[in-house]
C-alpha cells in the first residue's frame, strides 16, 4: 500500500504544478520540502493537495480518510513538511483509520 500512497500522493502534488508559477520540486525525492521552513508552496496549495489526496484515497483505495483534522495533527512537527512526512502521515492515518474499522 505504501507504493500506492507514494504515487498518488506525488500526483497530488504534480497537480498543483499547473497552477503555480514555479513547479514543486521533487527532486530531492522524500526528502523534498513542502510546506514549512523552505518549503516551495503556501497554505493555499498545501490544502488544495490535502483535498485531492483525500480524494484519491477514496476513489482509488476505497478508503475515507481527514488529513487536516486538527485534532490529529501533532504538537512538534508538522506533518507537511516534506513529501516523506506527507506520506508518513498518511500512512499512520490509514492505519488509525483500519484499526478503527476493525474496531466496530
Amino acid at each position: 500500500m505504501f507504493n500506492q500512497v507514494k504515487a498518488l500522493t506525488e500526483s497530488a502534488v504534480r497537480q498543483q504544478d499547473l497552477l503555480l508559477s514555479t513547479p514543486i520540486d521533487l527532486s530531492r525525492g522524500e526528502d523534498s520540502r513542502l510546506y514549512g521552513v523552505d518549503g516551495s508552496i503556501d497554505s493555499l496549495t498545501l490544502v488544495s493537495i490535502i483535498v485531492d489526496v483525500e480524494e484519491k484515497l477514496r476513489s482509488q483505495l476505497g478508503v475515507d480518510v481527514r488529513l487536516a483534522d486538527t485534532s490529529d495533527l501533532p504538537d512538534t512537527a508538522t506533518p507537511f513538511a516534506t513529501l516523506g512526512t506527507l506520506i508518513a502521515y498518511i500512512m499512520d492515518r490509514l492505519s488509525a483509520a483500519q484499526a478503527q474499522a476493525q474496531a466496530v
